[in-house]
């Protein structure tokens, strides 16, 4: 188990005196409370120490630092004494107020974190600001920027390898949406502790995370500093669950780890342009989950890839190793796994709904099953003669659709995912009592798609049971333990997907 817990603080920013009571009766989790008193300065320390037992972090944050107040030097220093001479475990001091720290009392008990917080994103010149704060006697320094880009979560790591190397103690990281994930690998880097929410309605800083996530989504008081990363990449990606997935597995079922096996944890990766993403991030990772569009994409960045890669020409998993990064296609296992039971049926052939990555790897499974003829119907013929010309199928229009007497039909596309769920992509034409239909989609569990087939009698496959299969074989892949498909499940029902 972790040597040193990562610690979460609460942080609370109540409009007045009365929130802040009703607050503080539910803010009783967490290492430490922050308590934001921008709209509050005459805040009584000494009575709200007596309503909570966490220790509490004392902040003035002034408009010109992100925050609401506007007062006097006079003032700030006022209420930083008040809250050392109530005996918080911490006070938070601006930068640019740090000269106030020499007047706060010689004897204090309380510690005091000098903060630092901006809307650049120039890595050069937050080095330069760091650098000027670590001239500033303190117990913990707080340096925040504004990210603005996925890759500018990596600006934090370069700024906490500074801070290490001066022997500090330090809260690192970025804000906004892009920030989100310099708090999780900050949490991992050494951060002191890591600043969540009481609740989504009640975050006090854009891209802040909730205690809720933080200790039960992502685990992370429990996770040490050589935590090895995986995550998904694609884009969009904001409609997937995989990371409440694969967590949940994690944590279920490397609970028992001895204290030098590998910790993992898994985030996800809006990527929209992979090369920069490829050059900046690799490093850092150990595993991916790869969904649209880049299935077909990552596959050059590959040093290595198992058969199933290099006959669809589609890579969904990849694993750091001693050979370099290693490619797999956990979808394609999947479909195989899937339509082994049910080859006798699709004697016929079958026709498969969509020209994507999916598609690809549902071609492939198809053809290693030697179930013939495959057919393939889209709207991209551009597209549809590529897969036609590769991997000898034929391709149709969905105007032709009609002549594919199959006796099995797969569908690729994302036609019928949540929200649009009353929707559904051609095909439903050929089906018959006791045909094959298979939807990969996950979300709902029956897509209108698959309704329609079993109310005329066709044999149905969910996305579920692809969704469970291809799951349980990366998380074999990420961390060397098996788990079955039946693991996956319950941990999908516990998540609530």
């Amino acid at each position: 188990m972790p040597t040193k817990r990562n610690k979460l603080c609460t942080s609370l920013l109540p409009s007045n005196d009365k929130e802040l009571k009703e607050w503080l009766s539910n803010a009783i989790e967490g290492d430490f409370l922050e308590i934001r008193a921008d709209h509050i300065p005459r805040i009584s320390w000494a009575r709200t120490l007596k309503n909570v037992d966490t220790p509490i972090i004392a902040t003035l944050r002034t408009k010109s630092q992100g925050g609401f107040w506007e007062g006097s030097d006079a003032e700030y220093l006022k209420f930083a004494k008040a809250a050392c001479k109530a005996e918080v475990a911490y006070v938070d001091i601006e930068f640019a107020s740090a000269k106030c720290i020499d007047s706060l009392p010689k004897d204090r008990k309380t510690k005091v974190i000098l903060s630092y917080h901006t809307r650049d994103n120039d890595a050069e010149k937050l080095t330069a600001i760091l650098e000027e704060m670590l001239e500033v006697k303190a117990d913990v320094y707080k340096l925040i920027y504004t990210a603005q880009s996925l890759n500018d979560s990596l600006i934090a790591k370069r700024l906490i390898k500074k801070a290490k190397l001066s022997k500090v103690k330090y809260v690192i990281h970025g804000m906004d949406d892009d920030g989100k994930l310099s708090r999780i690998m900050g949490a991992l880097d050494g951060n002191e502790w890591t600043y969540v929410a009481n609740a989504f309605d009640k975050t006090t800083a854009s891209g802040q995370l909730t205690l809720l996530e933080a200790s039960n989504y992502f685990n992370i008081p429990e996770k040490r500093n050589k935590t090895r990363v995986l995550g998904l990449i694609g884009s969009p990606i904001h409609q997937s669950k995989g990371w409440r997935l694969h967590n949940d597995l994690i944590a279920q079922h490397l609970k028992n780890r001895k204290a030098n096996d590998p910790d993992y944890i898994y985030l996800n990766f809006h990527v929209e342009e992979l090369e920069s993403f490829w050059e900046k991030w690799h490093p850092h990772l150990h595993g991916l989950s790869v969904t649209i569009p880049h299935k077909e994409t990552i596959v050059p960045f590959l040093d290595d890839f198992t058969t199933e890669v290099k006959i669809s020409g589609v890579c969904n998993t990849l694993i750091k190793t001693s050979k370099g990064w290693t490619g797999h296609n956990t979808d394609f296992l999947a479909l195989q796994a899937l339509l082994t039971p049910v080859r006798h049926l699709l004697g016929s052939g079958a026709l498969v709904i969509g020209t994507g990555a999916t598609a690809r790897s549902a071609i492939a499974a198809l053809k290693r099953l030697d179930i013939k003829p495959v057919f393939v119907v889209g709207r991209n013929q551009e597209r549809g003669n590529l897969l036609s010309e590769k991997l000898g199928i034929d391709f149709l229009l969905e105007s032709e659709v009609h002549y594919a007497g199959v006796s099995g039909i797969i569908q690729t596309t994302p036609v019928g995912m949540v929200p649009y769920t009353d929707r559904y992509p051609t095909g439903t034409s050929h089906f018959r009592r006791e045909r094959v239909v298979l939807d990969v989609i996950y979300n709902p569990p029956v897509t209108r798609f698959l309704q329609i087939a079993q109310d005329r009698g066709c044999r149905i496959i969910s996305g579920v049971d692809m969704f469970l299969l291809q799951a349980a074989k990366q998380f074999e892949i990420f961390t060397g333990q098996s788990i079955t498909p039946e693991d996956v499940e319950r941990a999908y029902q516990r998540i609530g997907i």
